[in-house]
C-alpha cells in the first residue's frame, strides 16, 4: 500500500512523459495506474462540476398547474406539487392569534402590542392579512430584527477579540448601517456593493464608507507582530465573504486546491490580492457632528494623531539611517549567500532591533542584478571581480569608472566575495555617512551639552548603556536573573535560585534579584537587607528590567501623559522583580554631592487585570509602599532627597493579585536632579568651554565634505530607486518587535480616548485602497515565505465566463458587482435561501453557505429557483420577498400535529418536514426572549440606533441588538441563550436545552425585575381583570374562561408577581407556534 500510494502521489505530480520514462518497472507500472485513475477522476470530477445544480442558471421556472384551487401564491403550487408526490397532506391554518404573533416574533422580534393589531380573526380574509403583512415591513422595528440576522453573518463584534479583546469604539456605526439597510428596503446587489466598496462606489456618502466595516468585523489578533496574524484577518474576510455572499468555501482552498469544490488555489489567492491591497486607515473617518461637549475629544485625538504622525517620521528616519547604515552587511549577505525564503516575505516580520530586515537584502539582490554588469559606472568592477578577474584599473578608468571605486578597489585589493561586498558597502556607506556622521557628532555634543546644563540624569538611559544624558539605546536592559546587559525583550523568566542578589555587569546598577513569597530580602552587594518586602503572589518574572515599556503592555501612558513619547521616557519594571541602583558610582560619573530621586509611578497593564505592590527604599529604608496598584489607574508622584552619604536606590515590584502576565510597572521619567548642587555647576561650566571648541573643530570638517545630494555613490543609499528605500507608509513593516509594539499600543490608544470620551464625534471602522497596488503571488501549501507564481486580481474562474483581471483599485468593486450580477447563479439562490431559512426556521438548502458539491440538490430546488428569480425581478428588493413568503399558506399552517392517524403517520414519514406540511414550532433566540420579557413588562426601551450598553447592566432596558457585544468576556445571558459566535460567520445559530436555561428563568435578577414590573403592570382591582392584562401583555392574546379560573385559584394562594413569573416562562411564551 505504501508503494502504491507513493506511486499515486508521484503521478499526479509527474508529466504523463515522465511517468513512462520511470526507471524502475513496478514503480513505473503503479504510476501509470495512478495516471489513468487520475484523469478518469479528474474528468468525472469536472463533469459533475459543470453539471452541479447550484453553478447552472437560473432556470426560467414555470408555476406547477395543479387541479386543487386552493393555491393562490406560486410558493403553495411549488410545495403542493411536492406534497401530492408524496402523498402528504398540508396541516390546516393557524390561529389568528398564533399568526399574529408568528408575524411579529418574526419580522420585529416582539409581540403585538396594540389593540388593533389583534383583532384579526381566523376567518378573516386575505386581504385582511396581506394589510396586516404591509404594516409589519413598513414598521421600523423591522430593520433591528432582520438586521441581527445579517449581523450574525458579518461577525459584528464591539471588541477585537483574542487574549486583549480591546474595544472598538465605533463598530456600532456599522451595526446602526444595517439596520437602515434593511428598513429602507435597500437592493441587496446594492448591499453588497457598499459593503465591499462603500468608499469607491459613493466616495461622496458616509454612510457607504461604514458600510465597509463588513470587511473590518472579524477578530483582531492582539498581538500585530506575529506574521501569521495578518493572514489570518485577510483569511477571515476572503472565507467570510465568499461564504455570505457566495456560499462557498473558498477558504479551504487557502494550501491546496479545493477537495470538493472547483476552487483552485490561485483563485482564493487572487482574492487574496484584492483584500491585500485595502487596509483600514488608523485615523478614522468621522461621521458625525461635533457637538460642544464633544470638542475636547477632538481636541485630544487631533494631538493624538499627531503624537502618532511624529512618531512615524522618527521611526521611519531611524529605520532608513539603519538600513543605510548596514549598507555593508546587507552587501556581504548578497555576495555570499543564496536568497532567503524570508526575504521575500510580504507579511508582518517579528525581528529584532539588530538583524538585518530581509527584505532590503531581497532588494539589494535585485538592484545587483540590474546595476553589476562589466563597463556600469558604480558596479562594474563588482561584476568583473564577482567573475573571477584580476585588479584592472587602467581599464577600469577607460570605461569610465567612478574613480573612488577604483582607488577603494586598488586600496583595499579584495581577495573574495566578501571582500569585494565589504569595499563597496564602506565606500558606499562613507560617501552616504560622513557628512551625515559630522553632523550627528555635532548634534550629539550640543544635545549633551543641553542636558548636561539641565543637571537631570536619566536613570532609563544609565540602564540602557548611557551615562545619563541620553547616550543609552531603548529597549536595551539588565536580565533580571544574571545581571547581564540584554536586548529586546523575552517572555517568562524563571530564575533557578531566588532571593539570591545577582551583581549587574551595569556599572551603575549596583544588582538585580526576583524576590520570593517572603518578607527579607538582600539588596545589595555589601549584604544590606531588607525585612518589609511586599510579599509577592508569584516567583517568577517576565521580561528584563529595560529603557521603554515591557513585552505586552497595554498602555504607556500615566494621569493623562504617554510616557513612552519624547519627550518624555520611562522604565518598565514587570513584576517580580528589583534591582539597587548605585548611586556613588552616578555620583562619581557626574560630580555631584546632593540630588533628589523624583518620578512618576505607572501600571501600564490591562484594566481589572491585576494589581502590583511597588517599594522603594534608600540604603535600606522604604521610603515609599504603593500596596494594590492598579492599572491604568492616577499614578503617585515620587521625589526623594539624597545626600553625599547615601548610597543605594532600590526599586522592587511584586505581583499584587494574579495578573496573567498583565503586571506592567513602569516608571515615567526616573530621574535624579543635580542642577542646584554647586559642585555640579562648577564642571558644567568647565566642561562647556571644551564643548565650544570641540564643535568648532566638528563644523570646519562638516564644511569641507561634499554634499551627499550632489555625489553620485551617495545617492545610491539616497534615491527613492534605492534598495534601502522604502514608502513611509510601509514603515511597520521595516520596525522591529519591540518598536512594533510600541507603536501599534500608539495606534490602540486612539480607540481608548474615544472608549473614555462618551461626547466623541461619531467615526467609522472602514476599508480603502493602498495607494500602491502589487499582484499577489500564490503560497505554496499555505506557507507566506514559499512564493509561487503571482495571480491578477479576478474572479472566481467557476462563475467567469469570460474573466478578466480587475480593474479598479485593489479590486473591491469590480469584485462586488461580479458578486451582485444577476448573471451570477449563486448570489440570490443564496439570499432567498437564507431569507427562507429565517422565515421557516429551515433552509431549502441545509447548508446555508455552502452550495458547493458536497450539497445534493434540494428537495423543492425548483421553488429555491422560483425565489431567487423573483428577487430579481423585483430588483433585489428583500421585502418583496418577504411579502411573498407571508403570505403564502404554507408560512400560515399550525405548527401543531393533529392527533389523527394520517398526521402521525405522515409525521413518521417526514419528521424533518422538508415538505412543509406544517409551520416548525421554535424557541425563541436570545434576542427575542429578552425583548419580548422587556415589553411584556412595560420597561421596553425603544430608543433606536446609537452607542451599545452593556448587556447586563440592570439599567440597560434598550433591545438586544443594541447590547455590547464582547467577544471574550460573555455576558451569562449570551452563553446560555445560544447566541452568535462572532468569531466566524454564523449561518444558523445552534438550538440548545441545558440547565441553566431553567435555572435562568426560575433565578436570575433579570427575570425577578421584568416580573415585578409586569406585576405593577397588571395590578387592578378586580384579580380576573389582572389575568386579562398579563395574557394581553405575555401572550399576546386573551386568556381563556379555564384559564382565568385556574388564575383565580393561583392567585389565591400566591403572589401576583409569582404569577406574572410562571407566565414570563410558560412554553406559550418561550415558543413560536
Amino acid at each position: 500500500m505504501l508503494l502504491i500510494n507513493k506511486a499515486w502521489q508521484s503521478a499526479c505530480s509527474l508529466r504523463l512523459k515522465e511517468v513512462v520514462e520511470t526507471r524502475t518497472p513496478l514503480f513505473r507500472y503503479f504510476a501509470l495506474l495512478g495516471c489513468a485513475l487520475s484523469f478518469m477522476i479528474q474528468s468525472a470530477s469536472g463533469q459533475q462540476e459543470e453539471s452541479h445544480w447550484s453553478f447552472q442558471p437560473l432556470r426560467d421556472v414555470k408555476v406547477p398547474h395543479l387541479e386543487s384551487s386552493w393555491p393562490e401564491n406560486p410558493i403553495d403550487s411549488f410545495i403542493l406539487e411536492k406534497l401530492n408526490d408524496a402523498q402528504l397532506q398540508p396541516a390546516k391554518r393557524a390561529t389568528s392569534d398564533q399568526l399574529t404573533n408568528r408575524l411579529y416574533l418574526d419580522m420585529l422580534g416582539i409581540l403585538p402590542t396594540s389593540d388593533p393589531l389583534l383583532s384579526l380573526t381566523d376567518d378573516d380574509s386575505t386581504s385582511s392579512w396581506s394589510q396586516l403583512v404591509d404594516q409589519v415591513l413598513a414598521s421600523p422595528y423591522y430593520g433591528e430584527r432582520w438586521g441581527r440576522h445579517w449581523l450574525d453573518l458579518a461577525r459584528y463584534a464591539d471588541s477585537n477579540g483574542f487574549e486583549f479583546d480591546f474595544v472598538r469604539p465605533f463598530a456600532w456605526r456599522y451595526r446602526d448601517y444595517v439596520i437602515s439597510a434593511f428598513n429602507t428596503d435597500m437592493p441587496y446587489d446594492q448591499f453588497i456593493k457598499e459593503q465591499l466598496a462603500g468608499d469607491e462606489i459613493n466616495p461622496s456618502s458616509l454612510q457607504s464608507w461604514v458600510a465597509t466595516g463588513f470587511c473590518r468585523n472579524g477578530p483582531t489578533v492582539g498581538n500585530q507582530t506575529l506574521d501569521k496574524n495578518r493572514y489570518e484577518e485577510l483569511h477571515d474576510v476572503i472565507t467570510t465573504t465568499t461564504e455570505v455572499f457566495l456560499g462557498l468555501t473558498v477558504g479551504c482552498a487557502r494550501c491546496h486546491d479545493h477537495k470538493f469544490d472547483p476552487i483552485p488555489t490561485a483563485d482564493y489567492y487572487s482574492l487574496y490580492g484584492v483584500f491585500a491591497n485595502s487596509e483600514e486607515p488608523y485615523e478614522r473617518p468621522r461621521v458625525g457632528k461635533i457637538t460642544e461637549a464633544g470638542k475636547a475629544f477632538e481636541d485630544a485625538y487631533n494631538k493624538k494623531l499627531q503624537e502618532i504622525a511624529d512618531r512615524q517620521s522618527k521611526l521611519y528616519a531611524e529605520t532608513l539611517y539603519a538600513a543605510r547604515s548596514r549598507t555593508t552587511e546587507h552587501l556581504v549577505r548578497v555576495a555570499t549567500t543564496e536568497p532567503d525564503n524570508t526575504e521575500t516575505t510580504i507579511f508582518f516580520l517579528s525581528l529584532t532591533k539588530d538583524q538585518l530586515r530581509p527584505q532590503i537584502t531581497y532588494a539589494w539582490r535585485q538592484y545587483i542584478a540590474q546595476h553589476a554588469r562589466s563597463g556600469h559606472r558604480i558596479f562594474g568592477p563588482w561584476a568583473d571581480l564577482m567573475q573571477g578577474a584580476e585588479l584592472t584599473p587602467d581599464l577600469w578608468k577607460e570605461q569610465g569608472i567612478e574613480p573612488r571605486v577604483i582607488s577603494a578597489l586598488v586600496k583595499g585589493k579584495p581577495q573574495s566575495p566578501e571582500d569585494i561586498a565589504t569595499v563597496y558597502g564602506e565606500l558606499l556607506t562613507n560617501s552616504w555617512g560622513l557628512r551625515s556622521v559630522v553632523r550627528d557628532k555635532i548634534k550629539s555634543i550640543e544635545s549633551w551639552s543641553a542636558e548636561l546644563g539641565k543637571g537631570i540624569i536619566n536613570l532609563a538611559d544609565l540602564m540602557a548603556g548611557g551615562d545619563g544624558l541620553g547616550k543609552g539605546e531603548a529597549n536595551k536592559a539588565i536580565n533580571p536573573v544574571t545581571g547581564e546587559t540584554a536586548t529586546g525583550s523575552t517572555s517568562s523568566i524563571d530564575a533557578g535560585k531566588f532571593d539570591t542578589y545577582l551583581r549587574a555587569e551595569n556599572p551603575y546598577v549596583d544588582g538585580v534579584f526576583i524576590p520570593q513569597q517572603k518578607s527579607s530580602q538582600i539588596i545589595s552587594s555589601t549584604g544590606l537587607a531588607i525585612h518589609d518586602a511586599p510579599i509577592g503572589n508569584k516567583t517568577a518574572s517576565w521580561d528584563y528590567i529595560k529603557y521603554g515599556p515591557s513585552q505586552g503592555f497595554t498602555s504607556t501612558s500615566i494621569n493623562g501623559i504617554d510616557y513612552a513619547a519624547e519627550p518624555n521616557w520611562m522604565m518598565g519594571l514587570h513584576a517580580n522583580k528589583g534591582f539597587t541602583i548605585d548611586i556613588a558610582a552616578i555620583r562619581a560619573l557626574h560630580d555631584f554631592e546632593q540630588g533628589e530621586f523624583k518620578t512618576v509611578i505607572g501600571h501600564g497593564g490591562a484594566k481589572d487585570m491585576s494589581t502590583i505592590d511597588v517599594a522603594i527604599y534608600l540604603d535600606g529604608e522604604r521610603r515609599f509602599y504603593q500596596p494594590a496598584f492598579k492599572a491604568q489607574q492616577p499614578g503617585p508622584e515620587l521625589s526623594i532627597p539624597l545626600n553625599e552619604n547615601n548610597r543605594f536606590l532600590t526599586i522592587l515590584i511584586t505581583e499584587g493579585t494574579d495578573g496573567n502576565s498583565h503586571d506592567q510597572g513602569f516608571f515615567g521619567n526616573p530621574r535624579i536632579e543635580i542642577g542646584k548642587d554647586v559642585q555640579y555647576q562648577a564642571k558644567v561650566r568647565t566642561q562647556r568651554d571644551a564643548i565650544a571648541r570641540d564643535i568648532a573643530v566638528l563644523e570646519q570638517q562638516y564644511s569641507s565634505t561634499p554634499d551627499p545630494n550632489e555625489d553620485e555613490l551617495a545617492r545610491v543609499l539616497l534615491d527613492n530607486s534605492s534598495p534601502v528605500w522604502f514608502p513611509k507608509r510601509r514603515l511597520y513593516f521595516y520596525l522591529g518587535r519591540t518598536d512594533k509594539d510600541a507603536y501599534r499600543g500608539l495606534l490602540n490608544s486612539l480607540d481608548a480616548i474615544a472608549v473614555s470620551n462618551a461626547n466623541a464625534a461619531d467615526r467609522a471602522m472602514v476599508m480603502v485602497d493602498k495607494s500602491e497596488l502589487t499582484d499577489p503571488a500564490i503560497f505554496q501549501r499555505g506557507d507566506p515565505t514559499q512564493l509561487g507564481n503571482t495571480v491578477p486580481r479576478q474572479f472566481l474562474e467557476v462563475l467567469s465566463q469570460d474573466r478578466k483581471p480587475f480593474q479598479r483599485g485593489a479590486g473591491r468593486l469590480d469584485l462586488a458587482r461580479a458578486i451582485g450580477d444577476r448573471e451570477n447563479p449563486l448570489t440570490s439562490r443564496v439570499w432567498a435561501n437564507r431569507v427562507w431559512l429565517h422565515h421557516f426556521g429551515t433552509p431549502l438548502v441545509e447548508n446555508p453557505s455552502d452550495f458547493g458539491l458536497r450539497n445534493e440538490p434540494p428537495l423543492q430546488l425548483q421553488l429555491l429557483d422560483y425565489l431567487a428569480a423573483y428577487l430579481i425581478a423585483n430588483d433585489y428588493q428583500t421585502k418583496a420577498l418577504h411579502r411573498l413568503i407571508l403570505t403564502s399558506q404554507a408560512y400560515q399552517r399550525t405548527s401543531f400535529i393533529p392527533d389523527t392517524v394520517k398526521f402521525v403517520k405522515q409525521n413518521e414519514i417526514d419528521p424533518s418536514n422538508q415538505y412543509y406540511w406544517r409551520f416548525n414550532r421554535s424557541r425563541l433566540d436570545l434576542e427575542q426572549m429578552r425583548d419580548s420579557l422587556l415589553l411584556a413588562s412595560g420597561m421596553l426601551d425603544r430608543a433606536m440606533y446609537g452607542r451599545p450598553v452593556e448587556l447586563d447592566r440592570e439599567d440597560n432596558n434598550r433591545r438586544t441588538i443594541y447590547a455590547f457585544v464582547e467577544r471574550q468576556n460573555l455576558p451569562n445571558m449570551v452563553q446560555v441563550f445560544d447566541a452568535a459566535n462572532a468569531d466566524s460567520s454564523t449561518a444558523l445559530r445552534p438550538t440548545t436545552t441545558v440547565p441553566q436555561q431553567a435555572l435562568f428563568a426560575l433565578n436570575s435578577p433579570f427575570i425577578e425585575r421584568v416580573a415585578h414590573n409586569l406585576a405593577t403592570r397588571i395590578e387592578a382591582n378586580e384579580p380576573s381583570h389582572s389575568i386579562e392584562l398579563a395574557y394581553k401583555y405575555a401572550l399576546g392574546r386573551a386568556p381563556t374562561e379555564n384559564e382565568i379560573s385556574l388564575g383565580l385559584e393561583f392567585l389565591a394562594t400566591n403572589e401576583l408577581v409569582d404569577f406574572a413569573q410562571a407566565l414570563l416562562i410558560s412554553n406559550e411564551f418561550w415558543f413560536v407556534d
